[in-house]
């Protein structure tokens, strides 16, 4: 049968298959609780379509483990804004998997005692302050983050970045960024944390998972969901990005050209988002 997409074109069985790469804070998860359930229908359409869901977020492998059982999501994912991708072993050569089946990490930025090395060296010889995750136990992570002590252990489970609680002037840490951008990494503010990274981000862990899905069943259709801005190289690098509402209800960009507003906050702009790609026959079955 031939359908047709939003743009007139036939759909045929040739067209693109559908994988979908989604942040989770305030994107597919709730700001305020963490939840999930407005997603839920809109989930469970993907997977009565065999449609992958990619987890792309700044959480550790370690904090994603309990969220992929509670999904029933054993598709691979990327963690630490990108630094790393995570991927059920079997999983590209048709081999069952489910959400526990052991994942073989790859390292797409730099790895975390490269990272960690470089802080404390640049903190003896420049005299920055800073603590880093590697400095702290679980209980200074609690205190500093407001997390439960098993989310903070998980949090410090780090394979691709290091997060930093800075203490020191504007003028430091201009200085630092300086110095880390001239070592070859990259780092990114947010709140009272620098989080020290390698230079791939979360569009190169769809780039790179795009390869693997299109080298086992051809090319696909990349959509992206996220709100805010280290979702902006993901959303660039897909076929369809939708900015999610921030609580506020404004977004992060303009929509244009393949970037879209999906109608609503976190995950109810994210399922709406998801139930207008299935309406307007835009995500082909696996």
């Amino acid at each position: 049968m031939t359908r047709h997409g939003t743009r007139g074109a036939p759909m045929t069985q040739a067209t693109p298959r559908g994988v979908v790469f989604t942040d989770l804070d305030a994107t597919l998860l709730d700001h305020h609780d963490y939840g999930w359930a407005p997603a839920a229908p809109a989930l469970a359409a993907l997977a009565a379509r065999a449609v992958p869901v990619c987890l792309v977020t700044s959480k550790t492998r370690a904090e994603v483990a309990a969220l992929r059982r509670a999904l029933d999501n054993a598709h691979p994912f990327a963690v630490e804004n990108g630094g790393a991708v995570a991927v059920p072993r079997g999983y590209f050569e048709g081999a069952p998997v489910d959400a526990d089946t052991p994942c073989d990490c790859i390292t797409l930025g730099a790895p975390y005692a490269e990272l960690r090395a470089l802080a404390v060296a640049l903190r003896a010889e420049r005299g920055y302050r800073f603590t880093g995750f590697g400095d702290m136990d679980t209980g200074e992570v609690v205190a500093a983050t407001g997390l439960d002590e098993a989310a903070a252990a998980a949090a410090r489970q780090r394979e691709a970045s290091e997060p930093l609680l800075w203490r020191d002037s504007e003028a430091a840490l201009a200085d630092f960024t300086t110095r880390v951008a001239a070592a070859g990494f990259t780092t990114r503010t947010g709140g009272r944390f620098v989080h020290m990274l390698g230079r791939a981000g979360k569009g190169d862990a769809l780039a790179w998972l795009r390869a693997r899905f299109a080298a086992r069943q051809g090319p696909i259709l990349a959509i992206a969901l996220g709100d805010s801005a280290n979702d902006a190289d993901m959303l660039a690098a897909a076929d369809i990005g939708y900015w999610v509402a921030r609580p506020d209800g404004s977004y992060h960009a303009p929509a244009g050209g393949a970037i879209r507003h999906a109608p609503g906050v976190g995950p109810d702009g994210w399922a709406a988002a998801i139930r207008a790609l299935i309406d307007n026959d835009e995500l082909q079955e696996r």
